[in-house]
């Protein structure tokens, strides 16, 4: 697979209804698991931190899409400028 068939696969998914409803999910989930634990304070330090973790994994699982299409355009971009240098140093 391509890089440029990766991004239009990336941009189909993160145009999706599907996606969409997924993102709209877990931010809720994000905020009611920070509402709990500002509600419950007998949480020991250890599960503060595992919920902690827990919600920013889930936010870099939100991000990813948009991270990966920031990378393969990236890639697309020194790629073309290689391609570019390349084609002036045969002249």
């Amino acid at each position: 697979m391509t890089k440029a068939e990766e991004k239009r696969i990336l941009e189909e998914l993160m145009a999706s209804s599907g996606w969409a409803l997924l993102e709209s999910k877990m931010k809720d989930e994000i905020v009611n698991a920070a509402f709990a634990m500002a509600e419950n304070a007998r949480l020991t330090v250890d599960e503060m931190n595992f919920r902690r973790g827990a919600m920013w994994a889930a936010r870099r699982v939100i991000e990813l899409p948009t991270n990966m299409k920031t990378l393969i355009d990236n890639d697309l971009l020194m790629d073309a400028a290689i391609a570019v240098e390349a084609e002036a140093n045969k002249q």
